[in-house]
């Protein structure tokens, strides 16, 4: 076992065990961590006897194996440990291994016995799933989640007197590009910009494309006047950078919005502000900048119109909740449904989620409108028979005390059995709130009840979140799919996700499939459950 291995020539024999029998890398070892036998896996695994291509990583990780077996000896208990090696090609492998005491009738003493299994290939897969997370698959360039992350810590650093800039960007006339030259030269247009755009960024900006032809670009440490002048640098290059195709010249240009901050606003305020200064450029007549100031005093008057509002559509019980089927791709049936909420606007119109769902969390007024969802879904399970409904869970709902006593208050009440009710946490808020997360897994997984994680992006914080949660199901986030139309579609990142999620003993659910392109990409991924407009639409019952 690496340079501190005996000869085999010195081990004991007489021990009453066939680890050569065993189809993976074995070892025994002595109280004191002495190797007493391996096996010739174990020994072509820590490359015994002598030679030391990998010595270095070798003998740390035999290291690592000794003081597990040690440990496991001395206490009695077993020791869960993973190394990595590299092989004779040089490959880093990993393997998960565990420890424990074996006693046997003839040999006074414990010795240990270390087994280990093969997850290289699932550990591979977890990285380049957490860089694919991560990336536009398009562009190369950092994706959403990745900005958003950027723009948080940016905020964070202008609360402590280093303000910044966020500047959002648009490709002007992109779509008629796209309908005469066709998605591929469209393609090549956003592949060039983002070239053309990184060579303006100051070191330490981050530039990300958000989506279709939107980038956003977070300017750490920036003035007003300093973000300007990098968006109107790059507006001027991208309006004097020729696009000719099919011998025909083509004006695309930028128009961006510029929104400086000072570290006391809400991301979703600043990109929200972003957003309408860019709009207003288009409106303007395109090819601009528009700056737009925020802050505390216009959030927080933003907040106290919203605030009226909601709370007068509580007061008055205008919330009404849809349910949205979750399919089984095997036989087209519904495994369960989504409660989803609604507001009536006194103009008795129905208002979507992203229309009040952030300010009622802000103001925090998620507590009232959760327990009257989960009232309104009780009652329904009550009357409509064996349907299963999930029930979204915010961050605010994780940590309010009272909230679990009032669902099973409900449950117990209606007479509904607690199996057929499930919750769903987005990746961010169970991130945000650990300790709460586990408190209520802690609480209602015993009773039945499924909780679920929702909006899984694949990063390294959700597989890390899969690891440590005892979730049951986990839904792959819409971006996930954005690159899975037309030519730069990716099927294999798709499976690799689902295969990694399912290795955990947890069921993939791909979710937000609003296009018949994805569902059969979706379908040959391999995935059993599947949710969006595509597959299913909200409806007023769950059944």
């Amino acid at each position: 076992m690496s340079d501190a291995a005996p000869d085999p020539q010195s081990r004991q024999t007489d021990l009453p065990i066939a680890l050569d029998d065993l189809p993976f890398p074995a070892c025994l070892c002595g109280v004191e961590g002495d190797v007493l036998r391996t096996n010739r896996l174990w020994d072509s695994l820590f490359d015994v006897p002598g030679a030391n291509g990998t010595a270095p990583t070798a003998a740390e990780a035999a290291e690592n194996v000794r003081a597990h077996l040690r440990e496991a000896v001395t206490s009695g208990l077993p020791a869960d440990l993973e190394i990595s090696v590299r092989d004779s090609d040089g490959q880093q492998r990993f393997f998960a291994g565990r420890c424990g005491a074996v006693a046997f009738a003839d040999v006074p003493d414990a010795v240990g016995l270390c087994v280990l299994g093969d997850i290289t290939e699932i550990r591979r897969r977890e990285a380049q799933l957490a860089f694919m997370a991560t990336h536009d698959l398009l562009s190369g360039l950092p994706n959403r989640r990745m900005f958003e992350d950027a723009l948080a810590r940016s905020v964070a650093r202008a609360s402590r007197g280093k303000p910044g800039a966020l500047l959002m960007l648009d490709i002007d006339n992109l779509k008629s590009y796209n309908d005469t030259l066709g998605h591929n030269q469209g393609d090549q247009a956003l592949v060039n910009f983002a070239l053309l755009l990184q060579t303006h960024v100051r070191a330490g900006d981050m530039l990300a494309r958000i989506g279709g032809d939107e980038f956003g670009v977070v300017l750490d440490a920036a003035t007003l006047d300093e973000a300007v002048e990098i968006g109107e640098r790059m507006r001027r290059a991208a309006a004097e950078e020729p696009f000719v195709a099919d011998a025909r010249a083509f004006d695309l240009g930028l128009s961006g919005g510029v929104v400086p901050f000072d570290g006391t606003e809400e991301i979703h305020t600043l990109m929200d502000a972003a957003d309408a200064a860019l709009y207003e450029a288009k409106e303007y007549g395109r090819n601009r900048l528009v700056v737009r100031q925020t802050g505390a005093a216009s959030t927080s008057e933003l907040d106290a119109r919203a605030a009226v509002r909601i709370r007068q559509a509580l007061t008055e019980q205008r919330f009404r909740v849809h349910y949205q089927p979750v399919i089984r791709l095997t036989d087209g049936g519904t495994a369960y449904f989504e409660s989803l909420v609604r507001m009536v606007a006194e103009s008795g119109d129905l208002e979507m989620p992203s229309a009040f769902l952030s300010a009622t969390e802000r103001l925090g007024l998620m507590p009232r409108l959760t327990r009257l969802v989960v009232d309104e879904v009780t009652q329904a399970m009550a009357t409509i028979g064996a349907a299963r409904v999930s029930v979204n869970l915010s961050g605010s709902d994780l940590l309010d005390r009272t909230l679990p006593d009032h669902i099973e208050h409900r449950l117990a009440e209606s007479g509904v059995d607690p199996s057929r009710l499930s919750f769903e946490v987005a990746e961010g808020d169970v991130a945000a709130h650990r300790r709460a997360m586990r408190a209520w897994l802690d609480r209602f997984q015993p009773l039945g009840c499924a909780v679920v994680l929702d909006r899984f992006g694949a990063g390294e914080r959700g597989l890390s979140l899969v690891r440590e949660f005892s979730f049951d199901q986990v839904k792959i986030d819409a971006t996930t799919f954005v690159q899975l139309t037309g030519e730069h579609s990716d099927l294999g990142y798709l499976e690799a996700i689902r295969r990694v999620v399912e290795s955990h003993g947890l069921t993939a659910v791909a979710s937000m499939i609003e296009d018949p392109g994805v569902m059969e990409r979706v379908r040959a991924a391999g995935f059993g459950l599947v949710q969006g407009f595509d597959v299913g639409r909200p409806r007023v019952s769950p059944s």
